[in-house]
C-alpha cells in the first residue's frame, strides 16, 4: 500500500490529539475520520473499513483493550489494522500491547514526521 491509499480511525478522547493528526493526515492528503469514543468507533466500522485504526488505551466507557475485542469482531475490512496509543506507558506496555493483539503501539506524544510511514509499515505487515 502506498501512502496515498493509507485511510485512518482516529479514537480518542483528546481534541488536542484530533489537532495534531488532522495537522499530519492533511498534510499527506490522507482521509482522517475521528471517534471520541469506542462506540463511535463502533459505529462508523459498521459502515466504513479503514486501513488502520489508532486506538487510545484510556477512553470513557469501553477502554482500548475492550474495545479491540469488539472492532476485531466487527470491522468490515478483516485486514484492519489496530494500533493503541497511550500517554501513560512503561517500558512493558510496548509487549503486553502486542501480547494483547494489537499490531503496533504509538507512544504519546506522538513522532508527527514518521507517523505516517509507522502507520503505513503497520498495514503493509503481513
Amino acid at each position: 500500500m502506498e501512502a496515498t491509499d493509507l485511510s485512518v480511525l482516529l479514537v480518542d478522547d483528546d481534541p488536542h490529539v484530533h489537532g495534531i493528526f488532522e495537522l499530519v493526515m492533511n498534510h499527506h492528503r490522507l482521509p482522517l475520520a475521528v471517534a471520541r469514543n469506542a462506540e463511535e468507533a463502533l459505529n462508523y466500522l459498521h459502515t466504513h473499513a479503514p486501513d488502520v485504526v489508532v486506538l487510545d488505551i484510556f477512553l470513557p466507557g469501553l477502554d482500548g483493550y475492550q474495545a479491540l475485542n469488539r472492532i476485531r469482531e466487527s470491522a468490515l475490512n478483516p485486514n484492519c489494522r489496530v494500533v493503541a496509543t497511550t500517554a501513560y506507558y512503561t517500558n512493558d506496555t510496548q509487549q503486553e500491547i502486542l501480547r494483547r493483539g494489537f499490531d503496533g503501539f504509538l507512544a504519546k506524544p506522538f513522532d508527527t514526521k514518521n507517523l505516517v510511514n509507522y502507520l503505513l509499515a503497520v498495514v503493509n505487515r503481513s
